[in-house]
């Protein structure tokens, strides 16, 4: 390259032209070669350079970086790769795999792809379609495509980031050449997931990044990132301590269920939240449970630990830091590391009688299971650092300013012969009022929001705490000058015990700010009755509010309530629209793609 420079030019002219360059930043390269290029075509540069600007990036290599998020961590660390990516002088387009089209992967030169999983192997919605895309008959060979898989999941899932596995092994299967190893993140994923982002990034072809332009011309159809750079004050790293103002049960008479509303101070400029936001809250495991557990392995409790280079007790420990009320596939493992045990090796070589025997069961349960002789260490390395529980909130910032409410259900139940209880609504039903304090942090769910146009109807289905985020909706929206129609479905086992808020709703539906309210109590009638029965009975009516632009929500249980919602919301479409089964579940497909079918659910 450098000696058809010098053949071109006299030794004073690239002695100019050097001194010129070196003195120019990466944006000025750029625009000076755009500048000459237009300068050589007859155009004077100006018009040329923003004509070259565009065709440029066509041509040379552009990394993509394609998320699939639902609660928005994969969006956090695209945005970070991405930023890195710039810093290293690469031309990236960062992509939502709900935006994308999916034809448009066969043009992918290079492709980043960071993917969630949604419960027990799901892709989350903005990754579906091409997630079905890449495993049908349209798609392509992609012989010319680089790429790596960085996944994210939950091990407390027997399907672990099955979602980022099936993308690395079908772009495989496609042709595609892997540049790096897929990470499987469990929830604890920045700092592996940071350092993976970088390797990934060297390990792209360098003949293909020497041809990467400088991050300040981006391709048109790329994200903004403009708020990439924002801190969050509040984590789960470093949470927010809420002080309790209220604690109340919300069943109406004493029943052997338990659900409860808490109140929260949130007086902080980094604590602030959206309706349909979630708050997580990091619990201190019981009592009762860490002598369960100090028992089962014959420790004592005041053997000193250092977690995170801190010195602490073990029982301490025990309390603040570890997962004892479930247990997970990896920590299985980390107990056949240290303690083999053929019956335990068989049972977990066994897909679904493993998932059973994981289901309700904790870390007591596998030491009385499987006894093994443990050291406070050999304890601590098998145990899981101990996760936040969310909740969605159930408060408007602008009806309870200051202010964050949980709708919280105690999980207390018999498995094998011993209580169960759960380690964080057991932990919150113990709070005091008085001088207690909740560590929580916001967790953003920006596929859960009200419609933009305070008009727009607006249709709302949970059972139990599931209600939640629609008090926060409905209390939003009585403060809307112009507020559209509103209907709530709401379903639990009886009216007396666990109708969830019940003055609240009548006191809404006396000021219009809740237009219409349907219930189902299950354990009340000699047939029970859910509230996909009360869609189904409305179906000329809610098909009718579907067709003058209503949204609908859907809060709840993932594997049984949401699943026959949304059966039910296929059969309304296809009665009342007169469609076949196919042409109504595409009816309901692009109620998502338009973002007005928002569901969470857990």
């Amino acid at each position: 390259m450098e000696n058809n420079i010098s053949g071109a030019l006299s030794a004073a002219q690239l002695d100019l032209l050097t001194k010129l360059t070196n003195s120019l930043n990466k944006e000025q390269q750029v625009w000076v070669s755009g500048y000459m290029a237009g300068f050589s075509a007859g155009n004077g540069g100006q018009i040329a350079v923003q004509q070259t600007n565009s065709t440029t990036i066509s041509a040379q290599s552009t990394l993509t970086i394609l998320y699939g998020s639902r609660t928005g961590n994969g969006e956090s660390l695209a945005k970070k790769a991405k930023r890195l990516a710039e810093e290293q002088g690469v031309n990236v387009a960062l992509k939502s795999m709900e935006s994308y089209r999916v034809r448009d992967l066969q043009n992918e030169k290079n492709l980043l792809v960071i993917v969630s999983t949604h419960g027990e192997g799901v892709p989350p919605f903005s990754a579906q379609e091409l997630h079905t895309f890449i495993y049908g008959k349209r798609a392509p060979r992609l012989a010319e495509l680089n790429y790596a898989v960085l996944a994210l999941g939950d091990t407390s899932y027997f399907h672990f980031c099955k979602t980022g596995k099936d993308f690395d092994e079908q772009l495989e299967k496609l042709g595609a050449n892997r540049v790096a190893p897929i990470l499987t993140c469990d929830l604890d994923f920045e700092q592996p997931a940071g350092e993976w982002i970088k390797s990934a990034l060297k390990n792209f072809d360098a003949d293909i990044k020497s041809k990467w332009q400088p991050a300040s011309i981006s391709a048109g159809n790329t994200e903004s990132s403009s708020s990439e750079n924002e801190v969050v004050k509040y984590t789960k790293k470093n949470p927010f301590q809420a002080p309790v103002f209220e604690k109340i049960s919300l069943h109406g008479k004493p029943t052997e269920r338990q659900t409860l509303h808490l109140e929260l101070a949130t007086d902080d400029k980094g604590l602030t939240y959206e309706p349909g936001d979630s708050a997580g809250v990091i619990p201190l495991n019981p009592k009762g449970l860490i002598e369960e557990v100090l028992k089962v392995t014959s420790l004592a409790g005041e053997e000193e630990l250092e977690i995170n280079g801190a010195k602490t007790t073990l029982y301490d420990a025990l309390h603040r830091n570890f997962e004892l009320s479930k247990i997970t596939t990896d920590v299985v493992n980390r107990f056949l590391a240290f303690a083999p045990n053929a019956k335990l090796q068989e049972l977990a070589a066994n897909a679904e009688q493993f998932k059973d025997y994981l289901y309700g069961r904790d870390i007591v349960d596998l030491f009385q299971d499987f006894p093994a002789k443990v050291t406070p260490f050999d304890l601590s390395s098998l145990l899981r650092t101990i996760q936040p529980r969310s909740y969605s909130i159930s408060s408007s910032p602008l009806a309870c300013p200051g202010e964050l409410h949980l709708t919280v259900s105690v999980v207390n139940y018999e498995n094998s012969g011993r209580s169960r209880r759960g380690a964080c609504s057991s932990y919150l039903s113990e709070v005091a009022v008085e001088n207690e304090h909740v560590p929580i942090f916001i967790e953003s769910n920006p596929n859960f929001r009200l419609p933009k146009n305070e008009e727009t109807p607006i249709v709302m289905i949970g059972a139990g705490t599931g209600i939640a985020p629609y008090r926060a909706f409905v209390q939003h929206r009585e403060l809307s000058e112009k507020r559209g129609k509103s209907w709530l479905f709401f379903g639990n086992r009886n009216f007396e015990t666990e109708f969830l808020y019940q003055t609240e709703w009548q006191n809404f539906l006396k000021t219009g700010a809740l237009t219409k309210m349907s219930v189902a109590f299950s354990r009340d009638g000699a047939k029970k009755e859910y509230v996909q029965h009360r869609l189904i009975e409305n179906s000329a009516e809610l098909f009718k509010w579907l067709q003058d632009g209503a949204y609908f929500y859907i809060c709840g249980d993932m594997n049984n309530m949401a699943g026959d919602v949304q059966k039910a919301l296929v059969k309304i479409v296809e009665k009342e629209g007169a469609l076949n089964s196919e042409d109504a579940q595409e009816y309901i497909t692009n109620l998502q793609r338009e973002k007005r079918l928002q569901l969470d659910v857990y």
